[in-house]
């Protein structure tokens, strides 16, 4: 599972067109060349989120990329509600400094016919630090990264034509 991963953090890596000449993900190459990423599996039916969290709290790792194991096929539309539960949760249980974001392969939000989520091999679940988080949003927000991005996908991520009109 890991070099499935590992091929897809490939394609995030890459720059694209699409992002403004930026990689769909500026930020992972650092946190995967520095060993600070950690990249395992979560399997709801034998632990939980939380489980998953605490691991990554007690490791040597900043931010994890976990690949959820089910049997059950989790659709676009439930993908965001997913997303905010697992924030919830995280916020729940004192993890107020953590940020989860979900890779559903079944989304299919585009750029100009470019949908990098489709090529994630499986459901990811990504949980950093949303300071860090926060930090790198604003700094991309100074640049090109969404110039191409239709409004239904600066929505999808919540980004504003306020955030966007800073910039110049």
């Amino acid at each position: 599972f890991k070099s499935k991963i590992n091929e897809y953090i490939k394609i995030l890596r890459e720059p694209r067109e699409e992002y403004g000449g930026f990689p769909p993900c500026p930020f992972v190459a650092a946190e995967t060349d520095r060993g600070k990423l950690m990249i395992d599996i979560f399997d709801p039916s034998k632990n939980t989120i939380i489980d998953m969290v605490e691991k990554l709290q007690n490791s040597k790792y900043e931010s994890a990329l976990f690949a959820q194991m089910t049997e059950d096929e989790i659709s676009q539309e439930e993908t965001f509600e997913y997303q905010s539960f697992i924030n919830k949760l995280l916020k729940k249980h004192g993890y107020d400094n953590l940020k989860c974001i979900c890779f559903n392969p079944n989304d299919d939000q585009a750029i100009n016919g470019f949908n990098i989520r489709k090529y994630a091999p499986y459901f990811l679940i990504n949980i950093a630090d949303k300071n860090l988080l926060s930090k790198a949003h604003k700094s991309l927000l100074k640049t090109k990264y969404f110039d191409k991005m239709s409004k239904e996908y600066l929505d999808y991520l919540h980004v504003t034509e306020k955030q966007l009109r800073r910039k110049k």
